[in-house]
């Protein structure tokens, strides 16, 4: 038996293999589970096994008889790593019924056979999936992909045939407008605006170019709302800062809240000072008339002795029309 060591196999060739095609590969990211998503998976194996230079593995044009006697095992080799690809992208419950299969080929015809279903159901249900898909909480990008999803499996199943006329140049125009349609009537009600400007411009753009000046728009309001909600956290700050009272007691009133340089005994009362008349019940069964109540927050006091506070108060020239207001 002639070996894989003793043949010299070009790069190009189907039968080549790379230190990195393992059994343990996982060429996509999708795992087929059944009819719902038989086309998209089968769209990415093909496109991975293009790029390992295997499609014939599971088309049949690379069988193993078609080649000389002294490929045989190398073929063999190259059989079971395409077969162990299509395993590990292959739900559990399909798995059991390909496991004992001893040719990609015949795995990948089963498995086409039994989940390509080209018929109006599937149709009705693409139909129906695009024309009900709306944004919801989702990202406008998120959005977009899943409907672009749904129109290339669309396009798989029912391809659009063009020959080169004016009448067939429409009729492929016509569904790119339809499509541009569909993706802004999924919008959010917060894009009307921009969904209005669109559809009244003269010449229609493609959908992507659509998709392009939405995401431009949602980047823009999300930078909006950001500088919006940072601004009232500044501010916030700031008032803070300048509301900050001083905890500490005045050295020459002994009153908390004002600093002795700030002390009105000392500097004497503003000019336009309101002092608070008020009667303040001891709960002792008598009143206090007279009683004055001083700000805390500009260094001020407040005592309920009538007796001692007015005594207390020392008066500028300017601060005289207050002495007669607080007689009356």
């Amino acid at each position: 038996m002639v070996t894989s060591s003793d043949l010299v196999i070009d790069f190009n060739h189907p039968l080549y293999l790379h230190p990195s095609d393992t059994p343990s590969t996982l060429l996509v990211s999708h795992q087929l589970l059944g009819v719902e998503n038989y086309n998209v998976w089968s769209r990415t194996m093909r496109i991975a096994l293009l790029a390992k230079n295997k499609p014939g593995f599971v088309d049949g044009t690379c069988s193993k008889d078609s080649l000389p006697d002294k490929m045989g095992y190398q073929w063999e080799r190259c059989n079971a790593i395409v077969l162990s690809w299509i395993l590990n992208t292959v739900s559990k419950e399909l798995s059991v019924g390909i496991v004992f299969a001893s040719s990609a080929a015949a795995v990948w015809s089963d498995l086409n056979e039994r989940f390509h279903k080209i018929d109006g159901s599937r149709i009705y249900f693409l139909h129906r999936e695009i024309t009900s898909h709306l944004q919801g909480t989702a990202s406008i990008s998120v959005y977009f992909s899943k409907l672009r999803l749904l129109w290339d499996e669309y396009d798989a199943l029912v391809p659009s045939s063009s020959c080169g006329c004016v009448q067939s140049r429409q009729n492929v125009e016509r569904p790119l407008q339809q499509r541009l349609f569909q993706f802004l009537m999924g919008l959010n009600e917060t894009y009307n605006t921009v969904r209005s400007q669109i559809v009244l411009l003269n010449s229609l753009p493609f959908v992507n170019h659509a998709y392009s000046m939405l995401v431009q728009e949602e980047s823009q309001r999300q930078h909006s709302s950001c500088d919006v909600g940072t601004e009232p956290t500044s501010f916030h700050s700031a008032h803070m800062v300048q509301k900050k009272r001083f905890n500490g007691t005045c050295d020459h009133c002994k009153i908390r809240e004002h600093k002795r340089e700030n002390c009105y005994k000392l500097i004497g009362y503003p000019v336009d000072f309101k002092f608070t008349k008020k009667k303040v019940n001891t709960g002792s069964g008598f009143t206090v008339n007279n009683a004055f109540t001083v700000d805390s927050a500009s260094g001020n006091e407040s005592s309920s002795n009538a007796s001692s506070c007015p005594q207390a108060l020392v008066f500028t020239p300017a601060q005289r029309p207050i002495d007669g207001i607080m007689g009356s």
